[in-house]
Parts: C-alpha cells; sequence; structure tokens
C-alpha cells in the first residue's frame, strides 16, 4: 500500500513512470474524453435541482481525491512537501469550485472558464507527474482530479450555466493580480514553483519560452501566452453575442 502511495518527485525523474504521450497517457487521455462526454450530456439532460447536485458531487469527489492525496504525504514521508499545497492554480480551483457548487455567480464562472479549465487542459496534455507508475495513486489521481476540473466547467459551459464574456474577463484578471504577488513570494521563500512561475513543466510551452527569453524573462512570454489563449477561447462567445445582438433588431 505505501508503494502505492510513494511519493517520487524528489527521488525519480520525470519520465522514469511513464512516457509522456506513450501508451498509457493516450489510453488515459482517451477515457478522459469519453467520460468528460457522457458527464457533459448527462448534466445537460438534467433537471436544474439534477444539474446542480451533479455539480455538487463533482466538486465533494474533487475534495476528497486531493484530501485522500494530502493526508498520504502527511502518513508516508517524515516531513511533509511544502511543494504540495494546493496553490498551483489547479489547488486553488478545488476552493473556487466549492464556492461556486454552493454559490453560483458570474465571477467564479468566469475564473473557472478562463483559469480552471485552460490550467488543467495543460496539466492533461503536458503533466508533470510522469516520473510515477501510470497505476500509482499520485498518477491515477493526477489525471482524474485534473479531468474532474474539466468537467465541473464544460457541464455548465455547455449547458449555459456558466456564460463566458470578454465583459466579465476583468474578474479572472484581478483575481490573478491578488494572487500572483503572495504565491511568487512564497516560491522564492520556499524554494517552490507554484503556477510555474519559477521553472516550467518539462516538455511544456514554458519550456520553450525560458530558452527564448530566460528566466524570469518568459513570465512575459507566459502572460503573452495567456493572452492568446483568451483570445482563442473568447473568440466564438464574441460571435455569438455578436449574433444575439442583430437577432433583437430583426
Amino acid at each position: 500500500m505505501g508503494k502505492y502511495f510513494q511519493y517520487l518527485e524528489e527521488t525519480a525523474k520525470p519520465g522514469d513512470g511513464f512516457q509522456m504521450y506513450g501508451p498509457g497517457h493516450i489510453i488515459f487521455l482517451i477515457g478522459i474524453i469519453i467520460a468528460l462526454f457522457f458527464m457533459v450530456v448527462t448534466y445537460y439532460n438534467s433537471t436544474d435541482i439534477n444539474r446542480l447536485k451533479k455539480m455538487r458531487l463533482t466538486a465533494a469527489v474533487i475534495v476528497i481525491l486531493e484530501a485522500i492525496r494530502q493526508v498520504s504525504f502527511i502518513i508516508l514521508l517524515p516531513e511533509y512537501p511544502l511543494r504540495q499545497l494546493p496553490l498551483h492554480m489547479c489547488g486553488l480551483s478545488i476552493f473556487i469550485e466549492i464556492i461556486h457548487s454552493i454559490y453560483p455567480n458570474k465571477t467564479t464562472g468566469e475564473i473557472l472558464y478562463s483559469l480552471c479549465l485552460p490550467g488543467a487542459l495543460a496539466a492533461l496534455l503536458f503533466p508533470n507527474w510522469t516520473m510515477y507508475p501510470m497505476l500509482s495513486y499520485q498518477a491515477i489521481q493526477s489525471f482524474a482530479i485534473h479531468s474532474l476540473h474539466i468537467a465541473f466547467v464544460l457541464m455548465p459551459l455547455f449547458a449555459s450555466d456558466i456564460r463566458p464574456s470578454v465583459r466579465n474577463l476583468w474578474r479572472p484578471v484581478l483575481f490573478l493580480i491578488i494572487i500572483i504577488p503572495p504565491v511568487y513570494l512564497i516560491n522564492k521563500w520556499f524554494d517552490t514553483n507554484f503556477f510555474f512561475l519559477n521553472a516550467g513543466s518539462e516538455g511544456s510551452p514554458l519550456e520553450i519560452l525560458i530558452k527564448l527569453m530566460g528566466n524570469p524573462g518568459f513570465i512575459i512570454g507566459y502572460a503573452g501566452l495567456l493572452f492568446i489563449v483568451w483570445v482563442i477561447m473568447y473568440l466564438p462567445f464574441i460571435f455569438i453575442e455578436k449574433k444575439c445582438r442583430r437577432m433583437r433588431f430583426i
């Protein structure tokens, strides 16, 4: 059981457990796509009350998965690894999802769409847990929890319970302005890498930015990359809003 929950991030190199885009990674991604499709369709066809229940159940499963992971560190390791504090975007997503499942609102909805969704998707495409065996708890939990982060956004998104708007982008921007400075200081004080502000995940686009722009210069490119992602994510909703306005005048 200890081996199943083993912590390898300080003893093994990335890729020692499974290969990025190897057969195991691809199989997991295909399974995730199928599961997400099923969850979105089921949510879409549910009543408003059942939709809220499904959203709260998803948030509860996410909390339980992360709680088991955190407890495993406390039980199995002589010292808690500070780098495992839930201060990455996907870790903070847990708290945002809890709030949104209790009180759905524009601020949490916009943050979930603009930051949590692309963050979780990037984590699945460029996993930084490749040092773990594919069937270990740490690997399974990482794939599962990031998939549920995506599901938590896609379910209400396709049902129009979350309606992204460029006019509301100031909300996630303000969130970043508040969160980034203390996270950056925590990284400096404790030699952590929350939000990947100190270094990029191996195999991710941030590594390319670091090679091109240096460190910490890559943070400018990091912000530029987020801007490009937002343009891609919000263009469809800009066209939808314009079409709706035209329909009103017809």
